[in-house]
């Protein structure tokens, strides 16, 4: 199963085919057609992969919710009809990962959401530097910050950094 994507979107008809769309696309969907009742939701339940925001909604607008979703780590693009610049630079400076305008293409707005997601899901990518592998599958969470074990691929067995001094890296 995909990821779990929130729209909130106070046009049915438009509601009804992102959620549709993304259904048939393999994602969960949970979805609202007024801010204040998204908004109290988030309290609830708040592990979206993605957020799908109109502006302009009813009780409260797409803009007041931004810092709410932002704040539990949904990435949020906005679809809205509010195409002036001075809107998007509110929205992307706001916080939102993307900024769409109606009309849109169905299309576009599931590889925008692919992209989005592909951003903000963790990588669990090996990283081979010469002869250091990082793993992030031997993550070891020791306080702050966190700190990586290290594997050699030739003599060591186990590299570790420091954890009471700060590493620092000049060019």
């Amino acid at each position: 199963m995909g990821a779990r994507i929130l729209v909130i979107e106070d046009e049915v008809a438009i509601n009804d085919v992102i959620c549709l769309s993304l259904v048939a696309a393999g994602h969960e969907v949970d979805s609202f057609l007024d801010g204040e009742k998204a908004g109290k939701a988030l309290k609830k339940r708040h592990d979206y992969g993605c957020a799908v925001v109109d502006v302009m909604l009813p009780g409260k607008d797409g803009f007041a919710l931004l810092p709410e979703l932002v704040s539990y780590g949904i990435p949020v693009i906005f679809l809205t009809a509010r195409g002036e610049l001075p809107d998007k630079i509110r929205g992307l400076t706001g916080g939102a990962e993307d900024y769409m305008v109606k009309p849109f293409e169905m299309v576009e707005l599931l590889v925008r959401i692919n992209k989005v997601l592909e951003r903000h899901s963790p990588s669990e990518a090996v990283v081979t530097i010469g002869d250091v592998i990082v793993d992030p599958a031997e993550y070891s969470n020791a306080s702050e910050p966190p700190f990586y074990s290290l594997r050699a691929t030739s003599d060591f067995n186990t590299l570790e950094p420091p954890q009471t001094q700060d590493i620092v890296m000049e060019p």
